[in-house]
């Protein structure tokens, strides 16, 4: 779609869309697929399955990231990998939005450690719970998202989601860390 004022009055609710969320749709893809010309490749295919059933769609943000979650975990299975969970990785490279949610209580130097024990402690979560908190707390996705993502119930997503949360505080090598307060928004995912 061409580039432009997505906000301008008049403009095709598609081209908004498509304006408002391709750079997330790319990031979110890219995270999870190393080679740029397939996370370029899938990102086209969930654009034109989206646009297709565009007059359908009643809630396209939700189904945006599942079209692309789903093309992800194909291409995965495809290459005889079906037991590999997307995003997974993102506990190496996506740290940083968890390391400004807790603050060291002593050193403000400690920031390097207090990454690495963050990783390793979001790395031992079981799956499930690290599929939701990664979704939740990086992606942005809401709690309704990540059910309807994962076709888990909200109640299993929330439940998952306060489980690695405590989880992530009852590590003892997290112990000189404190959560920041959760902001309103958070509160309601």
């Amino acid at each position: 779609m061409a580039g432009g004022n997505a906000h301008a009055k008049g403009a095709d609710p598609r081209e908004t869309f498509y304006e408002l969320h391709h750079r997330r749709l790319a990031a979110f893809i890219q995270r999870r697929v190393a080679d740029t010309g397939l996370a370029e490749q899938i990102e086209q295919e969930t654009w034109a399955h989206m646009m297709r059933g565009w007059d359908t769609l009643r809630a396209p943000e939700a189904v945006l990231i599942r079209v692309a979650w789903w093309r992800i975990k194909n291409w995965y299975a495809s290459k005889g990998h079906a037991d590999v969970v997307p995003g997974d990785d993102v506990v190496g490279t996506k740290v940083e939005k968890w390391q400004a949610r807790w603050s060291a209580t002593s050193d403000p130097s400690s920031t390097v450690p207090s990454r690495v024990d963050l990783q390793r402690a979001i790395g031992a979560l079981p799956p499930r719970q690290r599929q939701v908190l990664i979704l939740i707390g990086v992606e942005d996705l809401t709690q309704k998202q990540v059910a309807e993502l994962l076709g888990i119930s909200a109640e299993t997503v929330k439940t998952n989601y306060n489980k690695a949360k405590a989880a992530l505080r009852a590590t003892p090598t997290l112990a000189g860390y404190a959560p920041q307060r959760a902001t309103t928004q958070e509160v309601t995912r």
